[in-house]
């Protein structure tokens, strides 16, 4: 069992664009964007995919109660979808904090308040809720210290690298087409990857249709692994899944991505329901 006084991760959905079922994907998931990061007591929400459902489900009544704080990396639909579905927004003593970017076309509160708007929703929450945009730069989130860049994705997208009190780091970016990037761009994402302990990026792509996907908005399994040596990184985590591929593809892809490597460093495939320690 994972150590309670460390700090650590919890992957609650890992797909990518829309959720996905079924026994080919039974062994990495089909739910999408969610991580938690954990530290003393202190949590830190990723994204509010529909992997948040499985999340909030886990809270005792007490902590359902508590204050909860949800930083979003952009606002598409498989990264917002499991919101609604978030149980302290329920809950009238609970307090939600949700941070993300803006849009060019609407600002983030706008973007929350349609999401619960009774043309698309039937159920008005009950906590408090304090929506706040950010921008690239340092800020504080949930008691952990979070550095931010932008990305190259389809609106604004923020890739972010969140501290822990006793050291370790974790860089979350999960939606990212690293050939998309200028260079400069890429210096200043690498610049804020530079030793993380755990990187979490978007190997969408397996290597071989990379080009047919030019565009799209997402990288590959091999960029991944090698934008994690570039930053030297310990430890890659390939996410956001392609929702066509499954489980045995996934493994495929990653196997023919390390063939005849040397120097990676250690990479796995994230999991619904994985707990990594930092």
């Amino acid at each position: 069992m994972p150590d309670a006084g460390r700090p650590r991760l919890r992957i609650w959905g890992c797909r990518g664009s829309l959720p996905v079922g079924g026994p080919g994907t039974a062994r990495h998931g089909g739910a999408t964007a969610c991580v938690v990061v954990e530290e003393a007591g202190r949590r830190l929400v990723l994204d509010a995919g529909s992997g948040i459902r499985s999340y909030s489900r886990s809270l005792t009544e007490a902590e359902r109660g508590g204050s909860h704080t949800v930083l979003l990396s952009h606002t598409h639909w498989d990264h917002l979808c499991g919101l609604p579905f978030f149980a302290p927004l329920y809950d009238p003593g609970a307090t939600v904090t949700l941070l993300g970017p803006h849009q060019p076309s609407a600002t983030l509160p706008e973007i929350i308040e349609r999401l619960f708007a009774p043309a698309v929703w039937p159920l008005p929450p009950r906590a408090r809720i304090e929506v706040h945009g950010v921008q690239p730069g340092e800020f504080r989130a949930g008691g952990f210290q979070v550095a931010a860049v932008p990305v190259a994705h389809a609106g604004t997208t923020l890739g972010y690298r969140v501290g822990t009190e006793s050291g370790p780091s974790v860089s979350y970016v999960t939606d990212n087409e690293l050939t998309g990037m200028h260079s400069s761009a890429r210096a200043e994402l690498v610049q804020m990857l530079a030793g993380s302990d755990v990187l979490f990026h978007d190997a969408t792509w397996a290597d071989a249709i990379l080009d047919e996907r030019a565009g799209w908005g997402h990288s590959s399994v091999g960029e991944s692994i090698a934008l994690g040596m570039e930053a030297g990184c310990r430890l890659v985590v390939l996410f956001h899944h392609d929702p066509d591929a499954d489980d045995e593809e996934l493994e495929r892809n990653l196997a023919t991505a390390l063939r005849g490597s040397t120097g990676t460093p250690e990479v796995i495939l994230a999991r619904d329901g994985m707990t990594l320690e930092l």
